[in-house]
């Protein structure tokens, strides 16, 4: 917002700053006021910066007395009073000065009935006029241009503007700059209220209201602000609709799964030891969905949130019974499963066992898509403070422009279009929250000698 703001007052006073020189430049260079009758002849062949000179010499003089005359001739700057005269009715200058050669030639050809004479002196050039002052005393300005050995300065009278008309550019740049800087924080100051309001969003408070802020304003940005609330509005009725769905749906998961546990259980009674083991894989398998839902339901719907990591876990461990559960399966389908882990103890913060879930579901992604007589080698290191497990498997990959999108909720690839092979695309979307609730990431890159690498770290707990 910084930004911005500084852009809107810069680009405002720029802007303004720009109109006032051109303007001012503007009316000075074209002579655009209104008595300019004398300026016109500025259109002549002959006209030159010395010409016009006289022509402002004269229309500043002839409205003047001869003392105020005397006193702007002594308050001009040196450089340009080498440039004028000002000769009485005596034929002498007001301040005293000798008369150059034009101007001597000159002197006694100007009067009331031939007002205006030039001359060329020795490649000088020299412009008389005759004016009769508002004191009834008359007198003769001339203006010369610059000698042929004095380094010319130019423009006499753009001079003479830039040293007369600065203060007032000065104060009318610095009036716009201090009118931009109020508008332009008027501006930004509204913009500065969404974003925060936002940000407040982003973090999880949907009780943000920013209308009532507005209220003196009638502009665009409180129609905006309007919106904003009327969204944040349906925005916290949707996650109040949603939090009661899973409130519902918890309901639905848990009571048949509850009836089959207790199935379970009559069964185990009622077997007298011939199918315990595969009732013990039921039992196992229930009771693993049950604590599966109950983290599920747990996840905060909003990123920012977590739970309290109150648990520890080895993932030394864990892999090696993943390892062990996925043996006999792998068999069947004629896959080689490896575990590099020189680690004998890896221990993680964590909540439950959503990790089992996480790792589970990679092992058998990998599984499921590895042809037979594949391979799929789990690599375990330990890096300071981060733990990282590699699962590299020796499938078909995963298209490059996909990668990042096999971890958004229902996203399957197109090899995996029936959900016999390739599920309903919850799987590694649920992994990507948990792994990033406990502190960690995880990500997928297509292994150079073809297949995925499926990579996770985590912050390790001190052996």
């Amino acid at each position: 917002m910084t930004r911005l703001y500084l852009r809107v007052f810069l680009t405002f006073w720029c802007i303004t700053a720009i109109i006032i020189v051109t303007s001012v430049v503007s009316v000075h260079w074209r002579d655009i006021n209104p008595d300019n009758n004398l300026q016109r002849l500025r259109d002549d062949r002959e006209y030159e910066p010395g010409l016009r000179f006289l022509y402002q010499m004269v229309g500043s003089a002839i409205n003047r007395n001869s003392a105020q005359v005397l006193a702007d001739m002594r308050s001009m700057p040196e450089w340009s009073i080498r440039h004028f005269y000002i000769v009485d009715s005596n034929n002498h200058d007001l301040l005293g000065r000798p008369l150059p050669p034009g101007v001597q030639h000159l002197v006694h050809k100007l009067n009331p009935s031939h007002p205006f004479d030039k001359v060329i002196v020795e490649d000088e050039k020299t412009w008389g006029r005759h004016v009769t002052l508002n004191d009834g005393k008359g007198v003769k300005i001339f203006t010369l241009s610059a000698s042929k050995g004095e380094k010319k300065s130019g423009d006499i009278v753009w001079q003479l503007f830039i040293n007369n008309i600065w203060p007032l550019i000065l104060t009318s740049i610095l009036v716009s700059g201090t009118a931009c800087f109020f508008l332009a924080r008027h501006l930004a100051r509204g913009l500065s209220t969404l974003q925060k309001a936002t940000r407040s969003i982003a973090k999880g408070d949907l009780s943000v209201r920013i209308s009532q802020r507005f209220d003196k304003r009638h502009d665009e940005i409180a129609s905006l602000a309007h919106d904003f609330d009327h969204m944040t509005e349906r925005l916290e009725k949707a996650m109040a609709e949603q939090k009661r769905l899973i409130k519902d749906v918890s309901h639905e998961l848990r009571t048949p799964l509850a009836r089959l546990q207790v199935a379970l259980a009559l069964a185990q009674q009622r077997s007298q030891g011939v199918v315990d083991k595969e009732l013990d894989r039921i039992k196992q398998a229930a009771d693993y969905l049950n604590d599966v839902i109950s983290d599920i339901l747990a996840l905060p719907v909003l990123d920012d949130g977590g739970w309290a990591l109150d648990d520890t876990m080895d993932l030394t461990a864990l892999l090696n019974a993943l390892q062990e559960s996925l043996e006999s399966e792998a068999e069947r389908q004629s896959v080689s499963l490896r575990l590099d882990n020189p680690l004998s103890e890896a221990l993680v913060a964590t909540h439950g066992n959503m990790l089992y879930g996480v790792f589970d579901n990679v092992l058998r992604n990998a599984l499921r898509y590895t042809p037979n007589g594949g391979e799929i080698t789990t690599h375990v290191s330990r890096d300071d403070a981060v733990l990282r497990i590699v699962v590299d498997d020796t499938g078909p990959g995963v298209p490059e422009n996909q990668l990042a999108d096999i971890f958004q909720p229902f996203y399957r690839t197109d090899q995996a279009r029936d959900r016999e092979s390739g599920g309903y695309g919850l799987g590694l979307a649920i992994a990507q929250r948990t792994v990033a609730l406990h502190g960690g990431q995880i990500s997928a890159h297509n292994r150079p000698g073809g297949g995925l690498s499926v990579s996770i770290t985590l912050p390790a707990l001190a052996s």
